[in-house]
């Protein structure tokens, strides 16, 4: 059986560059609210960055794409010590991104429909991953083609108005475990299954016949609003899930 942290996710009240080793930081925003400031926010992005910036032909997704790769150049130069633009990414054979020069510091970025959210650590794997609950959404014809038979189970378990949210809460939770391996679309999404805690934030991963696995990992869903699904799975235990909302422009 996985050993978990009894703690919940805590808040994240300042962006001070301060991450303790045993801590995991995630830092969320609202789209929205930087739009007004997104010529200054595209100055702190690379060339490349600015050249794939310069290739969405329709503004929203272009708006997310600026603001999240320089809410995550702002964040990761304040605990890094540096300036945002001079924050400098190397990216892995399965195309995950990471800092160059720096093994030690750990993120990984994930956004949805107007809002994105960073979780970053030290010396240890993690992933996150952020969905807008869609109603058009087929929960159980998905489910069945890319959940396990416990998840499967799980999600007909529910009532048939939670059947949408919970297939929400399973996905992020299976995504989150995937980005925090780095393989990409080779890690099969039905060799494992990552169900809810009872009367809990946490997560329950199991690997089908890997049981040190399951004990490698802990993982929590996110609170980050009625209508947004998120999770995050970090190697380790014992560690501290502290989650903030970037400050918006101006304060």
């Amino acid at each position: 059986m996985p050993v978990h942290s009894e703690m919940d996710p805590e808040p994240l009240l300042s962006l001070d560059g301060i991450l303790p080793d045993n801590q995991v930081h995630v830092w969320h925003a609202h789209i929205k609210a930087w739009e007004r400031v997104i010529k200054p926010l595209h100055n702190i992005l690379d060339g490349e960055e600015q050249a794939r910036a310069s290739r969405f032909k329709f503004p929203a997704p272009r708006n997310q794409f600026v603001i999240s790769r320089a809410l995550l150049r702002q964040t990761l130069g304040c605990y890094l010590g540096i300036e945002g633009r001079d924050v400098r990414f190397s990216y892995t054979a399965n195309s995950k991104p990471q800092l160059d020069g720096n093994a030690d510091l750990q993120f990984n970025l994930s956004h949805t429909e107007g809002v994105t959210v960073l979780a970053i650590t030290s010396k240890r794997r993690v992933g996150v991953d952020v969905e807008r609950i869609r109603e058009n959404t087929e929960p159980l014809d998905l489910a069945d083609r890319f959940f396990s038979r416990r998840e499967v189970e799980w999600l007909r378990s529910q009532p048939a108005s939670e059947h949408i949210p919970s297939f929400f809460n399973c996905w992020t939770a299976k995504e989150s475990y995937v980005k925090a391996h780095g393989q990409g679309l080779s890690m099969s999404l039905g060799a494992f299954s990552v169900l809810p805690v009872a009367g809990s934030n946490r997560l329950q991963l199991r690997v089908d016949d890997d049981s040190e696995e399951c004990d490698r990992w802990e993982m929590w869903r996110l609170d980050l609003g009625a209508d947004i699904r998120a999770a995050i799975a970090v190697e380790g235990t014992g560690t501290r899930i502290r989650v903030g909302t970037w400050p918006s422009p101006g304060e």
